[in-house]
């Protein structure tokens, strides 16, 4: 006697063209830092120079030599990053009263910049360093792109040459409001001279041209006749 225990059901383990291909699971975001120092160097390689980039050191003060492991507990006060591309040595260095996001920079999801600094001082700190190092030296495929944490020019709204439906217009002064007025009153047409009229000044009187009758060699324009001669 065959248990039902024992009956062993198929399962389809292969894509169904009804059901479409497996798609894969979303990749675990990277943090940004991590990411936009990969992107960097991606670019930087994508060349085909010789990359090398050296430790980043870190300073205490000015007088205070570099060090490549940062073992405080305050933020260093500065940085420095060495890459050379094919040979050729690019040095940056940066304190961190510069690289340090303003007080009011957000990031997309609402938090401050700054906080995210300072809960992680070495990593945010070197990251900058490196990558406005690589930036300087693989400018051709890098260029001018705005760091994380720091606020990005929005173009100016463009200004409107008229006022918006129900809106007011706007208000200008009385020396360019007659020098509006003269330059309107100066117009050669009709308006012009309504204008001259409500505003009292008089004008010489402009003479109508005065009807003549044809001259003698004007060829005169006859209606053709029509059926029952009248025309």
């Amino acid at each position: 006697m065959t248990n039902i225990d024992d009956i062993q059901i198929p399962t389809e383990i292969r894509a169904s063209r009804l059901r479409g291909a497996e798609r894969p699971a979303p990749p675990v975001p990277v943090d940004d830092v991590s990411q936009t120092l990969a992107e960097y160097t991606r670019l930087a390689l994508s060349t085909g120079s010789r990359l090398e980039i050296d430790p980043v050191e870190f300073f205490a003060s000015e007088d205070a030599p570099p060090v490549t492991l940062w073992l405080r507990a305050e933020h260093p006060a500065g940085a420095r990053a060495t890459v050379r591309r094919d040979g050729v040595v690019t040095v940056v260095n940066r304190a961190w009263v510069e690289a340090l996001p303003g007080e009011t920079v957000l990031t997309d999801d609402g938090r401050r910049w700054r906080d995210i600094w300072e809960a992680n001082p070495t990593e945010r700190f070197e990251s900058y360093v490196l990558r406005a190092a690589l930036g300087r030296a693989f400018a051709d495929v890098i260029g001018d792109r705005p760091d994380p944490g720091k606020p990005r020019a929005r173009p100016a709204a463009p200004v409107a040459a008229e006022p918006a439906e129900g809106e007011p217009a706007p208000r200008i002064s009385h020396a360019a409001s007659a020098e509006l007025e003269a330059a309107v009153a100066a117009l050669p047409w009709e308006a012009a001279e309504v204008h001259r009229r409500d505003r009292g000044i008089e004008t010489a009187a402009i003479s109508a041209p005065v009807p003549r009758p044809p001259a003698p060699n004007v060829p005169r324009l006859v209606a053709p006749e029509t059926r029952g001669g009248a025309r």
